[in-house]
């Protein structure tokens, strides 16, 4: 994804014209991951010369970068940035990974009311598989971005029975159909399709039951680019208590959100797949049925159980992420990837099983460094 100066510019005009006031004065995460507020760039002590440095050919390395991060609010007609205390270190533009105190911040969205359609912005780590069987190519995954180089997905997506070659992984998508997704406050930039160097299971998945250890990482061929707009990772659960402001335990009784591009029917015989990512608000909850469902796993902390009546992910939704805001809602952490759950989707007295992200961190962390 480049970055066209001429855009900024047209940006840096917006953010100097407009009003947006019912968000001005609000708290927000900085660039760099501190508190801030959300005000005008030309009221921002730290960041509002750097437009014009940037025009001149004189900003510093990352000023692009920098301004995009800060940006807290789109309007109609202004954009508000988060302004800090203290001027913010300018990013790398040229590091493999994104820094971990901008992981997991959603980009300014417009809420949609009424339906289950993600907003633009709301899901920057989602990313989704392209595969091939006998010629023909169809998406049939989810995964979610947890660096520039790795996706975290579900090992049952890549079982050899199922004969499937993975072409790409897509990050940045929004609608499967249009090349760039648009809402009131712009368009995205054309989704970047990666193909993966290398899938890398769990070794011990399937072992010691059909479903256990449902887990698996995909190493891209190249860094995705993040944007932190449209492509960001997403927080991994390293220290609950400490990042999320509660624990493990505590992860029962929360509300989870899941999203993909499955089917939106829970008639386990129509197959309605939506072009435009789908969200949905899942509890997380142990019922019977959960216990019964974790019976068959020989430790019961390797899944989480989420959803409900009408509530639940669905076929096509494999591997993507059961999230969860740490306990201020500005920062997301996966803390679940899509496994298996009833034949029919969302039924009553129902959960669906989630691999827990908490429980494999060791070997995520292990995986990836090696």
């Amino acid at each position: 994804m480049k970055t066209y100066i001429p855009g900024l510019l047209v940006l840096t005009l917006a953010l100097l014209a407009g009003n947006s006031n019912g968000q001005r004065g609000r708290g927000c995460i900085t660039a760099n991951g501190g508190q801030g507020s959300c005000i005008p760039l030309a009221n921002c002590e730290h960041l509002r010369t750097l437009p014009s440095q940037i025009q001149a050919g004189i900003a510093p390395l990352g000023s692009q970068l920098l301004l995009r991060r800060s940006i807290c609010h789109i309007g109609p007609r202004e954009f508000l940035v988060c302004c800090g205390p203290t001027a913010p270190v300018q990013p790398d533009p040229f590091s493999r990974g994104s820094p971990v105190s901008s992981c997991g911040i959603q980009g300014p969205i417009n809420k949609i009311v009424g339906g289950e359609a993600a907003p633009l912005r709301a899901w920057p780590w989602m990313v989704v598989l392209r595969g091939n069987i006998g010629g023909r190519s169809f998406w049939f995954c989810g995964g979610t971005l947890i660096s520039s180089r790795f996706v975290l997905t579900a090992a049952h997506c890549f079982k050899k029975q199922l004969g499937v070659t993975l072409e790409f992984a897509r990050i940045g998508e929004h609608n499967l159909i249009t090349e760039r997704d648009c809402d009131q406050s712009g368009c995205s930039p054309p989704p970047q399709d990666i193909p993966v160097e290398r899938v890398i299971m769990h070794p011990d998945y399937g072992l010691q039951c059909a479903e256990c250890n449902d887990i698996a990482l995909l190493k891209l061929s190249r860094d995705a680019v993040i944007d932190n707009l449209y492509v960001t990772p997403i927080c991994l659960p390293e220290d609950p208590v400490r990042d999320m402001g509660y624990s493990v335990q505590q992860f029962v009784g929360q509300v989870g959100s899941a999203a993909g591009w499955g089917t939106t029917a829970r008639d386990p015989t129509v197959v309605r797949r939506p072009a435009t990512l789908h969200e949905v608000d899942l509890p997380i909850h142990e019922t019977p049925f959960c216990q019964a469902l974790k019976g068959s796993y020989p430790n019961k902390d390797m899944v989480i159980c989420a959803g409900g009546e009408g509530k639940d992910t669905c076929k096509g939704d494999s591997g993507g992420p059961l999230t969860l805001t740490n306990n201020k809602g500005t920062r997301h952490f996966i803390v679940g990837i899509t496994s298996r759950g009833p034949l029919v989707c969302g039924s009553e007295d129902t959960q669906g099983l989630y691999t827990s992200v908490h429980h494999y961190l060791p070997w995520i962390q292990s995986t990836m460094r090696s």
